[in-house]
């Protein structure tokens, strides 16, 4: 690793050439503050045939092992909001398998559909319906395997609990897992399936646990900021006062000579690595940065007015009725006017990336609601295929 001999940069001066996927190799595995560049209208804007959609292939989003596990995928991820145990209770019902025989794997870009991010409430309005459907077609499926295997006609079996039996003869039975044996189900119905109706649902709309909610009341679930590899150190990333500013001139002589420590600079990207966190954050606090600062002048009693003539789109969705005619009409108009303060995001786990570089492949764990997405924005910023 190289550094720079000259620790003071001045404006419009660059720090050895290291590359960012350099820096990750040289971390081997580390951990690093995850923030996304990618503006989503940039996805909205790609051809079609470049755009990354959901399968419809029922064997994207379950798999059946042989002790009659389901294996759950999914893009979406749990955040506190519940996915992990409302769409289980989906699949469980559309395949007639018990609630505890499936088990949730969400996020996993390697293994799960792709699916844009787990926001605006689409989890149950939008990609339940998917899950759904595939939980229909690979039931109608396992249907129909099982009166092959079991010699019987396909109008005198039914499925219950993960089990497949004959109506007039209900001695005759074999498994979901005896069926499957772990593997992709290369069999699809010309006509797809229905899904249940509601009046079906065994799970669907019962009161229920969290099924992570013991591993998060006693603190056995591990979170992105717990995990640790072998080998594995910390980087403290300098980050902007704010979004326009500007970095000037940094001096991080100090934190070069702290014991254990490394600075890795590469133009406006400067990390202190160290095997332990607390130190990696001792060394960025004797960074010195100066920055060229490009502030809006706005506070807090000032920032509706700010808002309001700030530049901006508008999109009408759907338009009905008359405003003015109302008005007239009207035996009483009100009118009123609220302002509320900034509100963020304010999650408890610390948003912390662990990253895992090996050969020419990363692998990422990160607090993120978009995974697939979040791959897109690091395989683009390190050159590597996503």
């Amino acid at each position: 690793m190289k550094h720079s001999k000259k620790h003071r940069m001045e404006p419009g001066t660059r720090g050895p050439e290291l590359k960012r996927r350099d820096f990750f190799k040289l971390l081997g595995g580390g951990i690093f503050i995850y923030f996304t560049t990618c503006d989503p209208s940039e996805l909205l804007a790609l051809p079609l045939a470049q755009r990354r959609e959901r399968p419809t292939d029922y064997n994207a989003f379950l798999r059946i092992a042989e002790d009659g596990t389901v294996s759950c995928f999914t893009g979406k991820i749990e955040m506190g909001q519940g996915p992990i145990t409302s769409l289980a209770q989906q699949i469980a019902d559309e395949l007639d398998v018990a609630y505890e025989s499936v088990m949730m794997v969400m996020g996993d870009t390697g293994i799960c559909p792709y699916d844009r991010g787990t926001y605006g409430s689409l989890t149950t309005r939008e990609f339940s319906h998917s899950l759904r459907a595939a939980g229909a077609e690979a039931k109608a499926v396992l249907l129909e395997l099982g009166a092959e295997y079991l010699e019987l006609d396909k109008n005198d079996v039914k499925a219950s609990k993960g089990v497949v039996s004959g109506i007039s003869s209900p001695q005759k039975r074999v498994t979901y897992g005896e069926l499957a044996r772990g593997q992709r189900i290369e069999r699809y119905m010309e006509e797809k399936p229905g899904v249940i109706d509601h009046t079906e649902f065994n799970y669907v709309g019962r009161p229920m646990l969290h099924s992570d909610a013991r591993l998060k009341v006693t603190g056995e679930a591990l979170f992105s900021g717990d995990m640790k590899l072998p080998g594995m150190v910390y980087a403290r990333v300098l980050r902007p006062p704010s979004h326009a500013a500007e970095l000037t001139s940094v001096d991080y002589s100090r934190a070069e000579r702290m014991e254990g420590a490394e600075v890795v600079h590469d133009g406006d990207l400067l990390a202190v690595l160290h095997e332990l966190p607390d130190m990696a954050a001792a060394g960025m606090r004797m960074v010195e940065a100066e920055y060229h600062l490009h502030e809006a002048e706005v506070d807090q009693d000032s920032v509706f007015d700010y808002l309001l003539k700030a530049p901006s789109e508008s999109r009408v969705v759907d338009s009905a009725g008359n405003l003015e005619q109302g008005g007239r009409l009207a035996d009483i108009l009100i009118e009123s006017e609220f302002h509320d303060g900034y509100v963020a995001h304010a999650p408890m786990e610390s948003h912390t990336a662990l990253a895992h570089f090996e050969d020419d492949r990363i692998t990422v764990w990160a607090s993120t609601q978009t995974p697939f997405p979040a791959q897109e924005t690091i395989a683009r910023e390190l050159g590597l295929k996503r």
